[in-house]
């Protein structure tokens, strides 16, 4: 790649086995708004999908089920020990119609073009995603997809009947910690300009948000997972200490406010 291309972010969370873990309850988390999304896209039996950044095969797994046996998955990543894990779900479940592959997704090559290519907080770190997306048009047939699913930290949020601190001062430091890296953290709203700048076609757009409620023990325990993987570089780029956020004890804290004020936050 050019040197003029800027350099990818930090995968501030990194790649430990706790990390793994993480993402696996953030999958369950987001599990629903992604099958629907992919759903919407066409994705169905038969058809087959290259899903890029695939982690440790969450999403992989649920194109899996949409595109049935007869259709296929491919999941390219760069972190060797996640796809081992990723092979190991596949093999547990007895799936036959999904294979990954470690590597660069923008250097990837097939000899057959997909018929979606599909994403989920991927874009986010990429130096240049638009280059990131023209490439990725060039593996997807004629009439195929570019499916991408990715944050933005910087939506208006709705609370009622007000925010919790404890939420609010947690996202400001993530959201610091993650710019300090290089992420994109205003990508969600714009993939609309990602893809025109990319040549494609302006995609077709929504918002999906997690409610936390009172009641709300996953969203919690994923909020303070992150924190926790997110520590050695809160640190590096001293934006938190551990004594500041305490992630051991910030689901509790969280669940307890949430209840004190009765607050539902989007």
């Amino acid at each position: 790649m050019s040197q003029a291309i800027r350099q990818d972010a930090i995968y501030a969370l990194g790649y430990t086995d706790e990390e793994r873990q993480r993402l696996t309850e953030q999958a369950e988390l987001f599990r629903s708004c992604t099958t629907r999304v992919l759903q919407e896209a066409g994705l169905g039996p038969g058809a087959h999908v290259l899903d890029v950044g695939c982690g440790v095969g969450d999403v992989s797994l649920l194109a899996s089920s949409l595109v049935g046996p007869d259709g296929s998955v491919v999941g390219v990543d760069l972190d060797a020990r996640s796809l081992v894990l990723a092979r190991k779900r596949v093999c547990e479940r007895e799936l036959t119609n999904v294979t990954f592959v470690e590597g660069d997704f923008r250097e990837f090559v097939s000899p057959q073009p997909f018929d979606a290519v599909v994403g989920r907080f991927v874009l986010m770190y990429q130096g240049e995603p638009a280059a990131a997306l023209g490439y990725l048009a060039g593996l997807v047939r004629p009439g195929g997809v570019i499916v991408f699913q990715e944050q933005d930290l910087h939506c208006p949020h709705i609370a009622r009947p007000e925010a919790v601190d404890t939420w609010c001062e947690a996202l400001e430091r993530v959201t610091e910690v993650f710019e300090a890296s290089g992420m994109n953290t205003r990508i969600g709203l714009g993939l609309y300009d990602l893809f025109v700048e990319a040549g494609l076609a302006p995609p077709h757009m929504h918002i999906d948000v997690h409610v936390l409620t009172p009641a709300d023990m996953l969203g919690p325990k994923v909020a303070a997972h992150t924190l926790r993987s997110l520590m050695p570089i809160f640190e590096r780029f001293r934006v938190a200490t551990p004594e500041e956020l305490d992630p051991d004890t910030y689901a509790d804290r969280l669940l307890a406010d949430l209840a004190a004020s009765q607050a539902v936050l989007g």
